[in-house]
């Protein structure tokens, strides 16, 4: 007889347990090439205690250097990693546990670990490990390959404030203020007042807070009342007033803005350190983009970065003498040679190379030029005139004649200019196409750095120079194709040059050890198959 009833055990569909053993052994689960080894390695052999007050990080933190060797690990192995990913690499990867012995740092954790204890020490910390790589390898560090990148920084959208609109803004606010200055004594001319407002050409805004100070006395005196909202008429005198206090708080921001450009000519409000600059050709939106970044500077022996520097500057001709400042703080000495690209080659940087007896392998601007042959377009180009002798001559064949000498001292050492002048351009048949000059085409000569050009040229066009320029490209650029393509690496995250500098200095000090990894499984391998 069939029924429709059914029957069922009562018992648990899954397991609770496994009889398993998952018990993990560094020693043993680690591979012995394994990347980690290397970070605790170097750790050891920092004196972190010169760095980082451990006195009383039992009060609110955790064990510096466990949060330290987690640090540098995720940057060796991810280029960047940001705190929130740290928070899962110790949840999740087994050499992070294995260093944190199985506690869990939050991100805020690392955060106020990397921005209480490594801001102000990073420097030093990243020098310390540079060091621990010179001794264990073999590096050249009398050649340094130098170059810059532009890297986007953590800007919101439309937030720059250009130094030409602040100025001209300023100006225009001025106009104003002077014709409301001319309003008030109106008034107090019509009230019976014998007051009387200078109209001063200068903005100043001590004068507009003295103005709007007398205001408010002379209305508490009238027992003029400060009146709002809807409904209620605004006196004349308080109309004016109100506007006087504006005017008087834009000049401020204006003169605020001032401040923050310095030498610059423009700043982001979200980012004030950071400059907008012009950053690589965007083949999707066909154009050249406009966006607040940072200079970054690196420079390069054998492969490793030695040095970084942070610079709001769009251009790499002046961060070339603090770059190497830099690099003589660090290390006591200046590199021999300081191979770079034409960004870098001026009058003041070859005379601070000649100053401190570095060797000129720095391209400068026009240096492919002046190799072109001569052509009928470039025949009336400076370099193209230029005789064997040092002499100028035009292509009419007329030599062109020393007239006067000028001082230009706006850089950091003292240029000597000749000024020289063609006395045969009146009914030239190709004047038009020489000079746009009414009169007698004009050019500024300088022997110091013709002669310094020529030492370039030379040093180039050598063997060794041509190597240099090789191993430039192959160092100096392949560090940055390797950071923002490789490792997706090309926005900044923190803001402010110091936030920045933080940022950018744990990045080179994870690509390094990552390099010096590399090089010792390699160097291992080398030696056991020797023994």
């Amino acid at each position: 007889m069939k029924t429709n009833k059914l029957y069922k055990k009562d018992y648990n569909s899954y397991q609770p347990t496994l009889p398993l053993d998952f018990t993990v052994s560094y020693d043993v689960d680690i591979p012995k090439n394994d990347i980690s080894r290397t970070v605790k390695s170097i750790v050891e052999r920092i004196n972190l205690a010169k760095y980082i007050d451990f006195s009383n990080r039992n009060t609110y933190g955790y064990d510096a250097v466990m949060m330290f060797e987690c640090v540098i690990l995720g940057k060796a192995l991810r280029g960047y990693v940001s705190v929130r990913e740290y928070e899962e690499l110790c949840r999740f990867d087994n050499r992070f546990k294995f260093i944190t012995n199985g506690k869990i740092p939050s991100f805020m954790a690392f955060e106020r670990f990397i921005k209480n204890d490594l801001t102000m020490s990073i420097d030093d910390i990243f020098i310390d490990i540079n060091k621990i790589i010179e001794e264990d390898l073999d590096i050249n560090a009398k050649i340094l390959y130098i170059d810059g990148s532009k890297f986007e920084a953590n800007a919101n959208k439309m937030t720059f404030v250009w130094k030409k609109s602040s100025q001209k803004y300023y100006q225009n606010t001025w106009k104003k203020f002077i014709k409301l200055v001319k309003k008030l004594n109106r008034y107090f001319s019509r009230e019976g007042i014998e007051v009387y407002y200078s109209l001063i050409k200068e903005p100043n805004i001590a004068y507009m807070l003295e103005i709007a100070d007398r205001i408010e006395r002379y209305m508490e005196a009238n027992k003029i009342e400060f009146v709002h909202r809807k409904g209620k008429k605004k006196s004349e005198i308080q109309k004016l007033y109100e506007e006087l206090k504006e005017y008087a708080l834009k000049i401020s921001k204006y003169i605020m803005h001032f401040d923050i450009c310095g030498d610059r000519n423009s700043f982001s409000k979200t980012d004030p350190d950071a400059t907008f600059m012009k950053m690589k050709y965007d083949y999707y939106n066909h154009t050249n983009v406009f966006k607040p970044g940072y200079n970054i500077q690196f420079g390069l022996s054998d492969g490793f970065i030695r040095n970084v520097y942070v610079s709001s500057d769009c251009n790499d001709l002046p961060t070339y003498i603090p770059f190497m400042e830099k690099y003589y703080q660090a290390y006591g000495e200046y590199p021999e040679k300081t191979p770079a690209d034409a960004g870098y080659g001026s009058y003041d940087n070859y005379m601070f190379c000649k100053k401190h007896e570095i060797d000129l392998y720095m391209k400068y601007s026009g240096y492919y030029k002046e190799q072109e042959k001569k052509t009928e377009k470039n025949q009336f180009k400076v370099s193209q005139m230029r005789q064997e002798d040092g002499s100028y001559v035009c292509p009419q064949g007329y030599k062109f004649e020393f007239v006067r000498e000028t001082i230009n001292t706006k850089g950091q050492y003292k240029k000597v200019n000749q000024i020289l002048e063609n006395k045969h351009c009146e009914g030239c048949p190709l004047k038009s196409k020489c000079t746009k000059s009414k009169g007698n085409r004009k050019i500024t000569n300088n022997e110091k750095l013709n002669q310094m050009k020529k030492e370039v040229r030379d040093n180039l066009a050598s063997e060794v120079g041509k190597e240099y320029i090789k191993w430039r490209q192959i160092y100096s650029e392949g560090v940055f194709g390797i950071l923002k393509e490789d490792h997706h690496y090309s926005k900044l995250r923190r803001r402010g040059e110091s936030g920045v500098k933080l940022e950018i200095t744990l990045v080179a000090i994870g690509f390094n050890i990552r390099k010096y990894h590399k090089m010792m499984m390699e160097k291992r391998k080398k030696e056991a198959l020797i023994n």
